[in-house]
């Protein structure tokens, strides 16, 4: 049995090792590059700062955003139609017209059935301006009813297989927010190929989904997506954004998804991405012991039942 210890050393050695150097366009002094990681068994190495678009600025600056992040090396971008009323899609979608094989594309449906979750696909590449995501996930499955309904002889996962058939979405996954054992029964019933779950330090003390779920996606050769990592900090005094960044990095995850508001956020974060070095477990615990006084459901709203 891989021990969680066991996976957190090989998530560092790999964060490690995959980290290079990659030269200026101007022939100036090479930069470091972001580190890659194996995204499950989906056959793509995704570097591990991926683009998280819930949250984006007006058009025009999130366009100049997603240009700099690719730019800087980032080559999955995250999205979902419920994201400002399908807003980020269209953002997307003028960057993809230009750029489409630089990078990783996942989208998500919110849809339970199979006709709405199929339909939502087709829209979604519209938007997107694109003939294929990468990845389409069953979003924000957060109970067990609703992973009964998605799984269901007529659930969402069936259009979604209908959409892989159509050559529409190459990949599977599913996001859950609320309940680890909801997303650890979910990857025991189907073979979804990537799980997109919160990672933060203030998570560990609710319904940690890094206990037991990302080491049993990790074994089963399932990618392994971060979210919220920085979440809570905007109301608690800020906090140090690079150490929340390489706690969620620490943990053997394929991706962490962050979002932006401006693109001063995303020069920050490729950064705090070229730069990542794993913490140890006495970080990581001594980082999660300073959120422990906000560390509830009001805060980390997600966690709500």
């Amino acid at each position: 049995m891989i021990t969680r210890r066991d996976l957190f050393r090989a998530a560092g050695a790999a964060g490690l090792a995959a980290a290079g150097l990659a030269s200026g366009q101007d022939g100036s002094t090479p930069q470091p590059s972001i580190a890659r990681r194996k995204l499950g068994r989906m056959g793509f190495e995704a570097s591990i700062y991926a683009l998280g678009t819930a949250e984006i600025p007006g058009d025009a600056e999130a366009v100049r955003a997603f240009d700099l992040a690719l730019d800087g090396g980032v080559n999955y971008v995250d999205t979902a139609p419920s994201y400002q009323r399908s807003r980020s899609e269209r953002a997307i979608g003028q960057v993809a017209k230009r750029r489409r094989g630089e990078f990783f594309l996942a989208t998500k449906t919110l849809e339970r059935g199979a006709e709405g979750a199929l339909r939502e696909v087709r829209e979604s590449l519209e938007r997107l301006e694109t003939e294929h995501v990468d990845l389409i996930q069953v979003h924000a499955v957060n109970d067990e009813r609703t992973l009964r309904s998605v799984l269901g002889p007529r659930g969402a996962v069936k259009g979604l297989e209908r959409a892989r058939e159509e050559g529409l979405a190459r990949h599977i996954g599913i996001t859950g927010h609320t309940r680890a054992e909801v997303i650890a029964k979910a990857i025991d019933e189907y073979p979804f190929e990537s799980i997109l779950v919160p990672v933060s330090a203030a998570d560990r003390h609710l319904g940690d989904f890094a206990d037991e779920v990302v080491p049993k996606a990790v074994e089963k050769g399932i990618a392994v997506a971060g979210m919220k990592s920085l979440k809570g900090l905007e109301i608690h005094g800020g906090g140090d954004v690079e150490s929340f960044v390489r706690y969620a990095l620490s943990l053997p995850i394929s991706v962490l998804t962050i979002g932006f508001r401006r693109i001063e956020d995303v020069e920050q974060d490729l950064l705090i991405a070229r730069r990542f070095e794993p913490m140890d477990e006495g970080e990581m615990a001594a980082l999660a012991e300073t959120t422990r006084s906000w560390a509830n459901a009001d805060v980390l709203w997600w966690k709500r039942p």
